[in-house]
């Protein structure tokens, strides 16, 4: 069955006159990164071939990542509307290709999308979208010879537009010791002893940030910031070193301890399936989420992380999460 997108910031033009698509909520940078555009199609565009003569196709079709948008434009065909069409990895068979998206229908020779609508490319899993334009004589009437355009979306500006989740280890940590022989929250004589920030080694219960740890959550937060990547949460286990990470990163919403990424002390059996299951939640649209957590839980990816780092998942709507990279603690100001 072929997927039809709908997205609110699509504005479909009518049939009766050329209408493009608004600016609002759109940001003002319109570098394109690693974009490219081509027209495939034969003619120049407009609306030729009146009167009888031949049809002119759609040529000259751009895709631009601009903010946390992909603007579209085109020269529109000598038929009075356009149907844009997107797939992954290959190119469209057609405008009414099964496995295609329908980005936008109408009168219009300009559109678009949200850019959390589509996955950031890596060395992992390069990602190449592909665009065709074609032209419509009625509505779900399309055909001839489309103008194509082909989009990479590098995660820089992936993480602009929102819709991922960063779940990062605490930063470099290795003041005093846990006390595990304290027992967890159903059984311990101390209740809460693994959310002190006691870095006295003599009545200390918990491991704590180091100085190391200290000035690399802050410069993680810095480069972030930086950056422009909006977030809408932020949760952290309860173990102080986690939430020192979080509030020393700063990355705007006001940290929130979580049980089920803290380890040890609640369900540490199930702590794997916890972090994985709120790295699958969607954002709010237009921000990104943080989780602040441990290793040594068999969780993948995560049983790797270095102290700072970071693994990158876009949740798929479907109740599972899309592994797209890792991102070391000192990369985040060259991410591409």
């Amino acid at each position: 069955m072929k997927k039809v997108l709908v997205v609110t910031s699509l504005i479909v033009g009518s049939w009766g006159a050329a209408s493009g698509c608004t600016d609002e909520g759109k940001a003002g940078d319109t570098t394109s990164g690693r974009t490219s555009g081509s027209a495939a199609s034969t003619g120049s565009g407009g609306m030729g071939g009146a009167g009888g003569g031949p049809a002119i196709d759609p040529s000259d079709l751009n895709a631009l990542v601009a903010g946390g948008y992909v603007e579209l434009s085109w020269m529109t065909s000598s038929k009075p509307a356009s149907r844009i069409v997107r797939v992954e990895n290959t190119m469209p068979s057609g405008p009414d290709d099964p496995m295609a998206t329908v980005v936008y229908e109408g009168a219009g020779a300009k559109a678009s999308e949200p850019l959390r609508n589509l996955v950031a490319t890596t060395k992992e899993a390069p990602r190449t979208y592909h665009y065709a334009v074609y032209g419509c004589d009625a509505p779900g009437s399309c055909g001839g010879g489309p103008a194509t355009a082909e989009l990479e979306v590098t995660l820089g500006q992936a993480l602009v537009g929102g819709g991922y989740n960063m779940v990062f280890r605490h930063a470099a940590a290795d003041v005093c010791e846990d006390a595990f022989e304290l027992g967890t929250a159903a059984e311990t004589s101390s209740p809460g002893w693994w959310k002190s920030c006691d870095s006295n080694c003599v009545t200390a219960t918990a491991r704590q940030l180091n100085a190391q740890g200290v000035s690399q959550a802050e410069q993680m937060g810095i480069a972030i910031k930086d950056r422009g990547f909006p977030f809408g949460r932020v949760l952290a286990s309860e173990f102080c070193r986690c939430m020192r990470t979080a509030e020393l990163m700063n990355l705007g919403p006001m940290v929130e301890e979580n049980q089920g990424i803290t380890g040890f002390a609640y369900d540490e059996a199930g702590r794997c399936a916890a972090t994985m299951a709120l790295a699958a939640e969607a954002p709010a649209p237009g921000t990104n989420g943080a989780l602040v957590g441990h290793s040594g839980h068999q969780c993948g990816v995560l049983d790797a992380l270095a102290w700072g780092e970071a693994a990158v998942y876009k949740p798929d709507g479907k109740g599972g999460a899309i592994y797209i990279t890792r991102v070391d603690s000192s990369a985040w100001a060259a991410l591409p």
